[in-house]
């Protein structure tokens, strides 16, 4: 299982989804993109992520709450 720094680093590498991201999830982390972002979003939940790049983990957290603003806006 990756660390929350290795999850960090890997995001930092690979920022935007492609289909080119999802392979080098399986290859180089061994996880299914699927899988790689649920451990990734509890990751940048920690006080470690913050410390280790506080840069890419706000802009994962900015990224899953702008996704849920727009979820609730397609809901109302």
């Amino acid at each position: 299982m990756p660390t929350t720094a290795e999850l960090l680093d890997f995001e930092a590498a690979h920022p935007t989804w492609t289909g080119e991201k999802d392979e080098l999830c399986v290859s180089e982390l061994g996880l299914r993109p699927a899988r790689y972002y649920v451990l990734l979003h509890r990751a940048v939940e920690t006080r470690e992520a913050l410390e280790h790049d506080p840069v890419t983990t706000h802009r994962v957290l900015d990224r899953i709450e702008r996704r849920a603003r727009e979820r609730r806006l397609r809901a109302a």
